[in-house]
């Protein structure tokens, strides 16, 4: 890395890549916007933060995710959400935005991710046990020189495709978190002088992540 990529170069970057909304999967209306914060903390060089859901949430328990949620009556917009939520879970305070990503469905729920990059103070968080079971942290130099990142098949309106995979020790994120994350490393690879690390498939299906797939 011949140098390390600021802030201000995420906002730029952000600022001219192209989003999309990807459509509802099959059996889903994915109508339901959830107001996400993909938080990256400088440390030195860019620190993307996720979550590990507790496993007494009734949606999604367990799962890695980044901190957000639907909105409340209170929220301005999906951003402030996003900002709301990061605080109540992880209590971040002065996080500022530095763009937004592709809204992606999820498949197991009617929920849709609307993310936004932001970035936070290198501080101490302040977990909530009731929402957060564990703190992960990738670092965008580390990934982003992998030789690939590991991926699962799928097919979605006509069009053959893969959803990315990324493991943290125990944890496994996967399905539209995942590809809110690889995203933000197409974004971010430019900045590294690197390119996105290629999607490969064959360690995984998702009958590892999700039981209702699983072949009997």
């Amino acid at each position: 890395m011949t140098s390390i990529p600021t802030a201000a170069d995420f906002s730029a970057a952000l600022a001219t890549h192209q989003t999309k909304a990807m459509a509802a999967l099959p059996g889903r209306t994915n109508h339901l916007p959830t107001g996400v914060l993909v938080p990256l903390v400088w440390a030195p060089d860019p620190v993307c933060i996720a979550t590990v859901r507790a496993a007494t949430l009734r949606q999604h328990a367990s799962e890695v995710c980044f901190p957000g949620g639907r909105p409340d009556e209170g929220d301005a917009d999906l951003a402030h959400t996003a900002l709301r939520e990061a605080q109540e879970e992880l209590g971040i305070e002065g996080a500022r935005l530095l763009g937004e990503l592709s809204s992606v469905p999820l498949y197991t729920s009617d929920y849709r991710l609307m993310p936004f990059v932001a970035e936070v103070p290198a501080c101490e968080l302040v977990i909530n046990p009731d929402e957060v079971a564990a703190v992960l942290r990738w670092r965008l130099a580390e990934v982003l020189t992998s030789t690939h990142i590991d991926a699962i098949p799928w097919t979605h309106e006509g069009a053959r495709s893969l959803s990315p995979v990324f493991e943290h020790g125990a944890h496994v994120m996967f399905g539209a978190t995942a590809h809110t994350f690889y995203e933000l490393l197409v974004v971010a690879a430019p900045l590294f002088d690197l390119e996105p690390p290629p999607l490969k498939s064959g360690r995984f299906s998702w009958g590892d992540f999700i039981p209702a797939l699983r072949e009997p």
